[in-house]
């Protein structure tokens, strides 16, 4: 998203946040039956030791493998649009499918890992789907153009 290694760093930080404060209340809401309890989650180590793990997948794991995918299957013709679109739709398959992992690990499991795994994962997708579409992705570029402002093009007449 951004022109150099910095502004990628600050998009993917602020991604990150806005995906796990998202998933984190989700999830809460999914298995607690104290629904008011899920918001003080939002201020604990739990949630900040999310986030991190969270990021270094992102920003060492999938991230990489997501830029190399799109570069392979996009042309500098390909729209922006649908770049945007593939990168997002690669980036949450593969965050759910680590994440979905790591949340079967933490919260743990009877029975079958996978089967566990498996749940866990279908439950997560079909939230983190519209919800970076929806509302994650549109925050984070909006508040990344107003922080970081994109040239304009000027006309000549």
């Amino acid at each position: 998203m951004g022109k150099n290694r910095f502004e990628n760093f600050i998009f993917s930080l602020v991604i990150c946040f806005l995906m796990v404060l998202g998933m984190t209340l989700y999830n809460g809401f999914l298995h607690t039956t104290n629904k008011i309890g899920v918001f003080g989650s939002l201020i604990s180590l739990q949630f900040l030791t999310i986030f991190i793990v969270a990021f270094i997948i992102d920003w060492f794991a999938v991230a990489p493998i997501v830029k190399k995918l799109v570069a392979n299957i996009t042309t500098d013709k390909t729209p922006f649009i649908k770049k945007i679109m593939l990168i997002s739709t690669l980036m949450v398959l593969f965050m759910c499918t680590a994440m979905s992992l790591v949340a079967t690990f933490v919260q743990g499991y009877e029975g079958s890992l996978l089967n566990a795994y498996a749940h866990s994962f279908a439950l997560n997708l079909i939230f983190a789907l519209p919800l970076q579409f929806f509302v994650v992705g549109p925050i984070a570029r909006s508040l990344f153009f107003k922080v970081f402002p994109q040239p304009t093009l000027q006309t000549a007449n």
